[in-house]
């Protein structure tokens, strides 16, 4: 178990250092985080070699608890870190370092001490921390996508979650995997072993794809909204003038109209077109427009029976695999049922 835990760290961490330079070179963010994260799997890596040279498993129990927990609590500062770099676009705060490194410094000093379940509540409070971080920054991430983007694309961030999932996930099972022996043991380690190599893999599809320009795109727009100008009554109905005759023509049935380009068309402010969406109580401009593009289905569905889905879903600018979901969540009844009840 612990030769391929080697074995697959090493392979892991040598692709992250070879075969990734040429997509990230010139993504700050993604470069950082990827040598974040071949740290992380290189100490983890260090720490089943020097089991698997010394044996302590066998002739030291305490000794290898010992090298876990300091290893394994800067492996998951890293990987941890390596996802919040990500996820700001290369922005770290020094006191997530510092609460990282403090963290280490403190456990250490308590495996010294053979206080090694107080070092293991250490580590979990850190990840808990880092966890909190990741999901506050996945909130804000799904919300900026949904306020750019036509339809939803929280796709993009599923990895995230996956990884948030698992490296929580790990703080319960590192402190099991080195007080425990025998099968359950080689369970835990298998289950640790598939979730690491699954975010591995996520993180590498991410940053391939190059998922993250989406990203960027949503997080400049906001930040160049200027949210200081409130809008009047006398502005709202300007604004509520412009998207009716937008809508008239058909403006909301093209795919792939973002937000600001909707403001373009419809001569509008950026800020002001959000104020009037947010007036209508739609919480992002994608659910807005997903809803004008679910009624004009209804009633193509109702006009003209005879047409496939994925014609309706042409017609009306939805994405062809998200038709049946945003359907179903708008109206309550897929389009075959709603078809049949008109």
């Amino acid at each position: 178990m612990q030769f391929s835990a080697v074995v697959m760290m090493t392979l892991m961490a040598l692709a992250l250092v070879f075969m990734l330079p040429t997509k990230v070179n010139e993504d700050r963010a993604a470069n950082r985080s990827r040598w974040l994260m071949t740290g992380g799997m290189v100490l983890i890596g260090v720490q089943f070699l020097i089991q698997y040279i010394s044996d302590m498993r066998t002739s030291n129990m305490m000794h290898a608890v010992m090298v876990n927990l300091v290893l394994f609590i800067p492996a998951a500062v890293l990987m941890s870190l390596s996802v919040i770099n990500l996820e700001r676009q290369g922005r770290i705060k020094r006191i997530e370092w510092i609460i990282g490194v403090a963290t280490w410094i403190v456990a250490t000093g308590l495996v010294l001490c053979k206080a090694l379940v107080a070092a293991s509540v250490i580590y979990g409070i850190m990840q808990i921390y880092y966890s909190y971080l990741q999901l506050h920054e996945l909130s804000r991430l799904e919300f900026l996508l949904d306020d750019y983007y036509d339809d939803g694309r929280q796709g993009l961030l599923w990895w995230m979650k996956l990884t948030i999932v698992i490296l929580s996930f790990t703080t319960v099972m590192v402190p099991l995997m080195i007080f425990s022996q025998g099968w359950i043991l080689a369970s835990f380690a298998l289950i640790l072993f598939v979730g690491i190599f699954y975010m591995w893999f996520c993180f590498v599809r991410y940053v391939v794809s190059g998922a993250s320009t989406h990203l960027i795109e949503a997080e400049q727009s906001a930040e160049q909204e200027d949210h200081s100008i409130s809008a009047t009554p006398e502005s709202l109905l300007r604004a509520e003038k412009a998207v009716e005759k937008w809508i008239s023509a058909g403006g909301h049935l093209h795919s792939g109209t973002t937000k600001p380009m909707a403001a373009q068309e419809m001569q509008l402010p950026q800020y002001l077109l959000s104020a009037w969406i947010k007036a209508q109580g739609y919480s992002s401009y994608s659910k807005w427009i997903t809803t004008l593009r679910v009624e004009e289905a209804k009633n193509i569905i109702i006009a003209h029976p005879e047409w496939s889905n994925e014609a309706v879903a042409d017609h009306c600018g939805i994405s062809r695999s998200h038709f049946q979901r945003v359907f179903l969540e708008i109206t309550g009844v897929t389009p075959t049922q709603f078809q049949k009840e008109n």
